[in-house]
């Protein structure tokens, strides 16, 4: 059967980890897989939020506002900055959404046994991160060529991010879903992103840090990213 890739997710923070599987989809059960893994993503430190609070609170134009942290399958509003529509001098609207983490849940590497892992994964523990997005404006070409939901970002138990592995295909223990297309006004989807952590740590929180930025700056949520973690 034709190899179904499954490809690294690219955010701004780090590279994910990449796979590639053969012979079908990891949870269809029509037939063994196996898959090689290539590089463990690189962590990087966390931002710490300077403004706590157990709601979101509001900023310009009805945003959640920068440093807020929130818990689980609590909702904040946000705009949505395509990488491929940076621009490092600022001077960005984005797409207003609202964005929730759901849960962190941790996984097993029983769950990939129709994967051949490398070294590193093999020692490594999944999180499974569930996050729901909800378009309140159309978001147009962007969308189509860049997933909204791989702006979220996990945080470790040491407090450096860690980026996902986006599994090609179906996974049913966590299954990527990308987003509608066109990702319209009231449109909404539930992708849930995969992160192997080596050497028995775990995903404790997840960021978001896109946002509006004027001209001339970075947008404020680069520095102070909305945060969700256990209540």
């Amino acid at each position: 059967m034709k190899p179904v890739r499954i490809a690294a997710a690219t955010s701004a923070a780090a590279l994910a980890l990449g796979l590639v599987a053969c012979g079908g989809s990891s949870s269809s059960g029509g037939g063994s897989s196996s898959t090689s893994a290539s590089t463990t993503p690189a962590s990087t430190p966390a931002t710490t939020p300077a403004q706590t609070t157990s709601q979101a609170s509001s900023a310009a134009g009805g945003l959640t506002a920068p440093g807020t942290q929130l818990a689980f399958g609590q909702q904040a509003t946000v705009t949505w900055v395509s990488p491929a529509d940076f621009d490092v001098n600022g001077g960005q609207q984005g797409t207003k959404m609202q964005v929730t983490v759901e849960s962190i849940t941790k996984g097993s590497l029983a769950d990939f046994k129709n994967f051949s892992l490398d070294g590193n994964t093999k020692g490594s523990t999944p999180f499974y991160v569930k996050v729901k997005l909800k378009a309140i404006e159309d978001a147009g070409p962007a969308a189509a060529k860049d997933d909204p939901g791989i702006t979220f970002e996990g945080i470790d138990d040491r407090g450096q991010r860690q980026s996902a592995a986006i599994i090609g295909g179906t996974f049913k223990p966590c299954d990527r879903i990308d987003a509608p297309k066109p990702f319209s006004a009231g449109k909404s989807y539930e992708p849930c992103y995969v992160y192997f952590i080596p050497g028995g740590g775990s995903i404790q929180k997840v960021q978001w840090n896109s946002g509006p930025s004027p001209k001339g700056r970075v947008t404020p949520y680069f520095d102070k990213p909305i945060v969700w973690a256990a209540g």
